[in-house]
């Protein structure tokens, strides 16, 4: 009779996943530069091993909440086709969307209503409900019901948070992000956080792309 080799199996080592890159986008929901920071931040999540996070920098904190006039001036309206020209020279697609305010809208309910949603992991799909609402459907993001509406469209329970907006539950949190901002210097809108690399205000999809690449960060679809 032969004996037969003896073996033995050993457990593979777990497969190490590497964690996802932090990237922190400063913005205010009232700020174009910010809304049209949103598809490419949601490009950025797709393609590579992101994790971002929506903060708030409050652009306009004397905005009372039921919201107040634009300037109508000579030389606001001459800022404004500047700003106009700009955005539809840079992207073409997102300056067909936009819907500009009549009115320069309270955001700092939308600041809660982000906290909240964060509790529940749905803040990255929250943002852009509001931005949506705000910008390309004429809604006002200082009103409860499109906070609401925006909370129904990620499946957030609509109930909750407007139980949590009678009792104020977000307010300290919001008020400390803001706060934070202002400590860190945050004075553009977008300001975006790219691993170890901060950019200033709004630049094309592939400036974004060349700062994670030259931080060894490679597109989901090349590893």
């Amino acid at each position: 009779m032969t004996d037969h080799p003896k073996t033995s199996v050993t457990d593979a080592p777990p497969i190490q996943t590497p964690s996802p890159l932090r990237v922190a986008i400063f913005a205010d929901f009232v700020c174009p530069y910010s809304f049209l920071a949103v598809e490419q931040i949601d490009r950025l999540a797709r393609e590579y091993n992101l994790q971002p996070l929506w903060r708030p920098h409050w652009l306009h904190p004397d905005t009372p909440p039921e919201g107040c006039p634009r300037e109508n001036t000579a030389q606001s309206e001459e800022k404004a086709q500047r700003r106009n020209a700009w955005i539809k020279e840079m992207a073409p697609d997102q300056f067909a969307r936009i819907r500009y305010p009549e009115k320069r809208q309270y955001s700092f309910l939308a600041f809660e209503a982000l906290e909240f949603a964060a509790d529940y992991g749905l803040d990255f799909a929250y943002k852009t409900a509001v931005y949506d609402l705000m910008w390309t459907e004429g809604a006002d993001i200082g009103q409860l019901e499109t906070l609401l509406l925006a909370a129904e469209r990620c499946g957030l329970d609509t109930d909750e948070l407007e139980a949590a907006f009678k009792q104020r539950s977000y307010f300290q949190r919001a008020l400390d992000a803001v706060t934070q901002a202002r400590r860190i210097g945050i004075t553009n809108t977008p300001t975006i956080f790219l691993g170890k690399t901060r950019i200033n205000g709004w630049h094309y999809y592939e400036v974004l792309q060349s700062v994670l690449e030259k931080q060894g960060l490679q597109p989901i679809s090349a590893q």
